[in-house]
């Protein structure tokens, strides 16, 4: 009896802290723009969200924009990697960042692999949407990055 209800209280908390199965995926206006978009940019952040003038509190180390084939590249990696996202943790560190605009709207995906989040701003909004990310998206959107010869942030040891 004892073990059965260990084993209930372990389940009710394994469903709670996933959404209780709830799906994670990016909201249906940000998938529209980023499948539409002709062209992304792409930023590298310094994982500081103290900045007073930074995008979204983060200083911008570098930026590039990319163009169709990428767009579509990092569109399909964040659909992936959102839907592959975890619990998420209670740090917010960015060090990445996608700025699309369709249909007059400019969406801003503030991203940390390292807590798994990624906070959704809609033309400047300060209260973000947040959805759970896991890191998959994260070596890809590296590689466009340095291909462009924008500097990545350093990780913290």
């Amino acid at each position: 009896m004892r073990t059965s209800l260990w084993c209930a209280a372990l389940c009710v908390f394994a469903f709670g802290a996933t959404g209780c199965g709830k799906e994670n995926k990016l909201p249906g206006e940000i998938l529209t723009a980023l499948e539409n978009a002709t062209e992304i940019e792409l930023y590298s952040l310094n994982g500081d969200t103290r900045t007073q003038d930074g995008w979204h509190g983060a200083k911008i180390l570098g930026q590039t924009t990319v163009k169709v084939d990428d767009a579509k590249k990092i569109t399909a990696a964040m659909v992936k990697s959102v839907s592959e996202g975890g619990q998420g943790m209670r740090c917010f560190i960015p060090r990445h960042g996608v700025r699309v605009t369709h249909d007059g709207k400019t969406y801003d995906l503030v991203i940390c692999f390292e807590c798994q989040w990624v906070k959704i701003y809609t033309d400047k909004d300060e209260s973000p949407q947040k959805v759970r990310t896991s890191a998959s998206a994260q070596e890809l959107l590296n590689q466009i990055l340095t291909d462009a010869k924008v500097p990545l942030a350093k990780l913290e040891k």
